[in-house]
């Protein structure tokens, strides 16, 4: 029932009793919008201070979420950005960007001159990892390597070589027994997930021939020299 109504329902009262029903009404049609204009001040600075601050939980959570999800974080702790990859056959990878399935699938699907087949260009495994001072490929590795040998299989006539590299540190003739175990093992890992033979021309140990940091460097420099690579030798 609207107040309108129910005015005109009551009892006749004094004319005063009328008089201080109007000023009542009189009186709130100024303190309400007084009040709406105290309150909206208040909301506005309680928000300001709520977005100086840069301690809100539900904002951190929602930012480390996505982090999350568009990065991984290796074993040497430097956030990379991965992407799924779609291969001639249909199979879809997840690599890093950049890495060297980007990389290997750019080159061999690429029909420019600056992308021919030669024996100095060389891909680094940027996943790849050995237990220390042997042969043996970590399970962490394997990831990568079922992702060369996908490559492989979509791309029938690509045909590689695996070459292994060692720093500077120690005796020279362990290094090259070490740097061709590990490019065989590569080879041995790749057959076991299912690559063609015919497409893997070899392995080969170069030790640290082709190291540039010195023996007594940082570890940090002798690691770049530490790798086990690709070299495409038909596509």
């Amino acid at each position: 029932m609207s107040a309108e109504n129910n005015f005109n329902n009551q009892p006749s009262r004094e004319p005063s009793e009328s008089l201080t029903y109007h000023e009542v009404n009189y009186s709130m049609g100024w303190l309400l919008p007084l009040l709406l204009i105290v309150l909206t001040g208040g909301l506005v600075l309680f928000f300001m201070r709520g977005c100086n601050d840069a301690s809100i939980p539900g904002l951190q959570e929602e930012m480390m979420a996505d982090t999350v999800k568009t990065a991984v974080v290796p074993a040497n702790g430097t956030a990379r950005k991965t992407l799924s990859i779609r291969l001639a056959d249909s199979t879809q990878i997840t690599a890093y960007k950049n890495g060297i399935e980007n990389q290997l699938v750019l080159f061999i699907t690429s029909k420019e001159a600056a992308d021919s087949i030669s024996k100095n260009r060389w891909f680094d495994f940027d996943d790849l990892n050995f237990e220390t001072g042997s042969a043996a490929i970590t399970d962490s590795s394997m990831r990568q390597i079922k992702n060369i040998a996908a490559i492989l299989k979509a791309y029938p006539a690509v045909k590689i070589k695996i070459g292994g590299y060692t720093d500077k540190t120690g005796n020279e003739a362990a290094n090259m027994q070490l740097s061709r175990e590990r490019a065989e093992a590569v080879i041995t890992a790749l057959k076991d997930a299912g690559v063609n033979a015919a497409q893997l021309t070899g392995a080969e140990g170069y030790g640290s021939q082709y190291a540039k940091a010195a023996a007594g460097a940082a570890d940090e420099e002798k690691q770049k020299d530490r790798r086990i690579s690709i070299n495409v030798r038909a596509k």
